[in-house]
């Protein structure tokens, strides 16, 4: 795809590291904004710059297998798919497999990279992928949540319950609803 002609360009960044952490790094950068005027734009990125992935289990039968997990920004318990930030060394697939077995229990027969999207760009500079995995047919007491990590709960849902749930807003992760608009556009592409 060209790029349109006379896009404004940002000017000269000075990236500036304020806060560093074992998973996120915090920056409050000097800018120039596209008018020309110097500001300032905070933003986070994580601390292994490698990324992260989202995998999306789905059993043979098309179940999928939401976790519920306590995120602390929010106050709140919030259903997505299993997550993790990128080791060194790891590829998308790899990262999406280790959490999965990490957060549940449960070992993939398949996985398949979908893509890779930036869901909060404005605020976060880190790429997530979406990895389908293939799961066995199971039953949720087949789990082995990960306590230490806030998951509590877990569910396997049909595409019209995870639907339900999306309309409701009972599933609000704006990660998870971006894989799984991605997901679900890899099916459309590909019946």
């Amino acid at each position: 795809m060209t790029e349109p002609k006379n896009i404004p360009q940002p000017g000269p960044v000075v990236e500036r590291l304020v806060y560093e952490t074992p998973w996120l790094d915090f920056y409050y950068d000097d800018i120039t904004h596209l008018d020309g005027t110097p500001g300032h734009h905070a933003w986070v990125r994580s601390h292994s710059g490698n990324g992260a992935v989202m995998t999306i289990p789905v059993t043979p039968s098309g179940k999928y297998l939401l976790i519920r997990v306590y995120r602390h920004p929010v106050k709140q318990y919030l259903w997505e798919f299993p997550a993790g930030v990128m080791e060194d060394g790891e590829t998308p697939l790899e990262t999406g497999r280790r959490e999965l077995i990490e957060e549940t229990g449960i070992v993939p027969e398949k996985l398949e990279l979908l893509g890779s999207q930036v869901p909060i760009a404005g605020y976060v500079g880190t790429i997530f992928h979406s990895v389908l995995a293939v799961i066995p047919e199971i039953e949720i007491g087949d789990l082995k949540l990960q306590a230490e990590e806030g998951i509590v709960d877990a569910k396997l849902l049909t595409r019209a319950e995870l639907v339900a749930m999306v309309t409701s807003q009972d599933l609000a992760d704006g990660v998870t609803l971006t894989c799984l608009a991605r997901h679900w556009a890899h099916q459309e592409a590909n019946s």
